[in-house]
C-alpha cells in the first residue's frame, strides 16, 4: 500500500489567493511583468525609499536574529505595546496557522464568517478541528451580523473565532462595540481579529483597547501596508500567555533578516501610508464611479478594496487576462458570480476601465 498522510490532511486543498500564477505564466500566456495586476491588495505605491535601501544592511550570511528584537523594541515603540505582547511572523498567514496549531486540534470547532479569508479554515483543518461557518446573504449585501454570529457561536463552544475586519472580500469593517461583544462572550476562546487591511481604513478605531482581554489575538500585516509581499512580514499582538504559546510552536528564525530591517525601515516612514492611503481612495473612487453606470453592481467597501458583480466571474477573470489585466474571481469565496478589484495606481486605472469597455463593446 502506496504511503497516505493523515486521514484529515488527504482531503486538502491548497488556498486560493489572488497574485499572478507564476506557474500558469511559465507555460505560455502574457508575461506576468506585462500583466497589471488588481487582484492583489497590497500597497500599490510600493515600499518607502527607505526599505530598499535598509535590504544592504542584511547579513545573509547569518541566521537571522530569532526574536526579531530590533524590529520588535521599534514596534514597541511606534504602537505603544509592551514588547512582551508582541510577535513577529512570515507574513500575518503565518500567524494564522500558529494561532490554529497552538489552540485547536482534534474534536474542537473554530467559527467564523463566510465569506472571508480562505486560510482560516484551512489553517483549522490543518491543525485537525472542524469548521462552522456563518454565512452572510447577498440580499443583505454580505453585511456581516454580529448578534447572529455570536448566537451560531455560542451553540458550538468554539476553541477558537476567526473575524476578518475589515473582512476580505467585502471590504465591511466592524465596529469597536460588536468586537468587543464577541471577545468578551467567550471568554475560554482565542478571538482571532485579522487586521491585515486595517491601516487602508478611514477612521479606524483603536483595537489595542481590547488588549486586557485575554483571550484576543490582533493579527497584522505590514506586507499590505508597505508592498513587502516579496518578503513577508506580519505581527500579532496579544496577552503574555498567548504570545508566549505562539512561540512554543513558531519555527525558528521565521522572519529572515532583509524582512527585519525591511520593517524597521518601514516603521520609520509613518508619512509612506497616509499618502498613500489618499492616492489608493482616489483610484477607488474612480473605479466605483466608472463602473455603475457599465452596468456592475459595486457592493460598499471600507477597505482598499470592492466586490464587482459581473455574472460569471471566472469568464470575466480570463477575458481581462487576454487584455493583460487581472482581476480576483471570488469563486474560492463562494461567490462565483463576483470579482474583487484593488486599486492601483490612477492611470492604471484608467486603463482597466477602457479594457473593460472594450471587453462590453466586443460582446455587442
Amino acid at each position: 500500500m502506496a504511503l497516505q498522510p493523515k486521514a484529515h490532511i488527504a482531503d486538502l486543498q491548497p488556498g486560493t489567493h489572488g497574485g499572478i500564477n507564476f506557474c500558469a505564466q511559465a507555460g505560455g500566456g502574457a508575461r506576468h511583468n506585462a500583466i497589471l495586476d488588481f487582484s492583489t491588495c497590497c500597497n500599490p505605491y510600493g515600499p518607502p525609499p527607505s526599505v530598499n535601501e535598509s535590504l544592504a544592511k542584511a547579513d545573509i550570511s547569518l541566521y537571522p536574529d530569532p526574536g526579531c528584537r530590533e524590529f520588535i523594541d521599534l514596534l514597541s515603540h511606534k504602537i505603544g505595546a509592551a514588547r512582551e505582547n508582541l510577535i513577529a511572523t512570515n507574513g500575518s498567514t503565518e500567524l494564522l496557522r500558529l494561532a490554529a496549531l497552538a489552540y485547536t486540534g482534534h474534536g474542537d470547532t473554530a467559527v467564523m464568517p463566510s465569506p472571508t479569508y480562505g486560510e482560516y479554515e484551512l489553517a483549522c483543518k490543518i491543525a485537525g478541528a472542524g469548521v462552522v461557518k456563518y454565512r452572510s446573504t447577498e440580499r443583505t449585501g454580505f453585511r456581516f451580523a454580529a448578534r447572529n454570529f455570536t448566537s451560531l457561536a455560542r451553540k458550538h463552544c468554539p476553541s477558537a473565532i476567526f473575524l476578518c475586519n475589515p473582512n476580505n472580500p467585502t471590504g465591511q469593517y466592524l465596529g469597536f462595540s460588536a468586537i468587543r461583544n464577541i471577545v468578551s462572550s467567550f471568554p475560554d476562546t482565542l478571538v482571532v481579529l485579522d487586521e491585515a487591511y486595517v491601516s487602508f481604513t478611514a477612521d479606524a478605531w483603536d483595537s489595542l483597547e481590547l488588549l486586557h482581554y485575554p483571550n484576543i489575538l490582533i493579527v497584522r500585516s505590514m506586507t499590505k501596508d508597505f508592498a513587502l509581499a516579496g518578503l513577508r512580514l506580519g505581527y500579532g499582538v496579544a496577552s503574555r500567555e498567548i504570545i508566549n504559546t505562539l512561540k512554543k510552536v513558531r519555527p525558528p528564525w521565521n522572519v529572515n533578516s532583509a524582512a527585519q530591517q525591511a520593517g524597521i525601515a518601514a516603521l520609520d516612514s509613518p508619512g509612506h501610508m497616509k499618502q498613500c492611503s489618499a492616492l489608493i481612495n482616489e483610484g477607488k473612487d474612480y473605479l466605483v464611479a466608472q463602473l455603475g453606470p457599465l452596468g456592475y453592481r459595486v457592493l460598499p467597501t471600507d477597505a482598499n478594496f470592492f466586490l464587482v458583480r459581473v455574472g460569471k466571474a471566472a469568464t470575466f477573470q480570463s477575458r481581462l487576462l487576454e487584455k493583460g489585466f487581472l482581476v480576483r474571481d471570488c469563486s474560492s469565496f463562494g461567490l462565483p458570480a463576483y470579482i474583487r478589484i484593488a486599486p492601483r495606481r490612477m492611470q492604471d486605472c484608467l486603463k482597466l476601465i477602457a479594457a473593460i469597455k472594450s471587453m462590453q463593446s466586443e460582446a455587442r
